[in-house]
């Protein structure tokens, strides 16, 4: 499916059963009324514009019964743990969030120190989010001030003239009526290999009770409502030059220990929310069929050793190794937490004088983010020198978890030959 299917398919006044998104409602302008969404709150939601995700639980909607956090609510302190946890960036990393509204979500990643731009249509959530930020006591640390900076900026049909290390989509796809423009310029603001973290709600079922809650909030705000069919998402991302190289469900909070049985965990609901890590891979933007490691292609890494390495090591103590790999190959390396079919880890094996395996480790230390071809990682590596003296090589090479090792299909490990004395 080209662009303007996508863009066709995604806007036509078909049927919502099969569109890409929840058809809009006719007749309003939904530009104009998503400058205009501050002037249409109370004085409790406009003052939660300030305090957001925070609030007083005396305000709670009608939507949410019981005590305590609603929710939504505890869903957004989960939703950016997981963010930041995922997007796993170096200090002082640069991140736009797109549709920042009040800049919550500018201020909780500005917190860990980096480099924040937040943008919004509506010149009012710009005030109000400016006005917030100054009320924050703290910066990042005794020495430095929190860095970010909240701007009016129209993603449908501007860009800025800066790249960044990742942006954020978060609860924000939805309101834009044109999701094909705004993903072709978040693309043209993201470095190639630069990251992409799109948090969007499932389109409801035709004629569901959250169907008619949107219709009606679209009415009563004039705010786009309009989330998307999980496939047409992922096929409009990858017509944008990315790839989806995290596809996740949440699964907050506690869980009961019945639900967790013979190492699995039992859902009783269905999580209907999509998250979704993306890389882009396309250096124009635009759309690239790639392979990746679960289906790979040529997988080729030049690993080359970035420390100084010792003839004579003392037995049974403590080895650094900093590695610069790059990928060589043709396909995309998915990686994970946990070892799942297609990811890629590190693997070492350790050789003594007579080539046998005195030790085997997968995994570690675990390579954070999915590596594009011709893009570069560090690692840095520990292992523990065996206590038995005597001559040993040390292999570090890559695998493709259950499909093969790199070596295997023709590409060179790393060989560290030494004595432990």
């Amino acid at each position: 499916m080209n662009k303007s299917e996508l863009r066709n398919e995604s806007t036509s006044n078909v049927d919502s059963e099969v569109t890409a998104r929840l058809t809009k409602v006719s007749g309003i302008d939904y530009k104009r009324g998503a400058t205009t969404y501050v002037e249409k709150l109370d004085a409790h939601a406009r003052y939660h514009l300030y305090t957001k995700p925070f609030y007083n639980l005396a305000n709670k909607i009608d939507r949410w019964s019981g005590d305590g956090l609603d929710e939504d609510s505890y869903r957004h302190f989960c939703d950016f743990a997981n963010i930041a946890y995922d997007l796993a960036l170096p200090a002082n990393s640069r991140i736009l969030d797109v549709g920042c509204g009040s800049g919550w979500l500018c201020e909780y990643f500005a917190r860990f120190g980096y480099l924040m731009t937040g943008i919004d249509i509506s010149d009012q959530m710009i005030s109000l989010g400016k006005e917030r930020l100054s009320r924050v006591p703290y910066g990042v640390d005794e020495a430095r001030p929190l860095n970010c900076r909240l701007l009016v900026c129209d993603i449908e049909t501007e860009t800025l003239a800066e790249t960044f290390d990742a942006i954020i989509c978060y609860d924000s796809l939805h309101h834009f009526e044109n999701e094909d423009a705004v993903l072709k310029n978040i693309c043209s603001m993201l470095t190639y290999g630069g990251q992409l973290f799109i948090v969007e709600g499932e389109k409801p079922p035709v004629g569901s009770a959250s169907e008619r809650e949107l219709q009606s909030a679209m009415r009563s705000y004039e705010t786009l409502e309009a989330p998307f069919g999980r496939e047409y998402l992922i096929e409009l991302l990858r017509a944008n030059g990315f790839a989806v190289t995290g596809d996740y469900t949440s699964v907050m909070g506690l869980i009961d220990r019945e639900n967790f049985r013979d190492g699995s965990i039992h859902l009783v609901e269905t999580p209907v929310f999509h998250y979704l890590l993306c890389k882009k891979v396309s250096r124009n933007g635009a759309a690239i069929n790639i392979r990746d490691s679960r289906d790979p292609g040529r997988l080729q890494a030049n690993i080359v050793l970035e420390s100084r390495w010792p003839e004579q090591i003392p037995a049974d103590s403590e080895m650094e190794i900093i590695l610069a790999i790059e990928n060589i190959g043709d396909t995309l390396w998915l990686v994970s937490q946990t070892p799942l079919t297609g990811r890629i880890r590190l693997g070492s094996k350790l050789f003594n004088l007579e080539r046998e395996v005195v030790e085997e480790i997968h995994g570690v230390p675990r390579i954070q983010h999915a590596v594009a071809p011709g893009e570069k990682i560090a690692l840095r590596v520990q292992r523990r020198a065996p206590h038995t003296r005597g001559r040993y090589t040390l292999k570090l090479d890559l695998l493709d978890q259950n499909i093969c090792w790199f070596e295997q299909i023709g590409s060179e490990p790393l060989l560290l030959n030494f004595e432990a004395t």
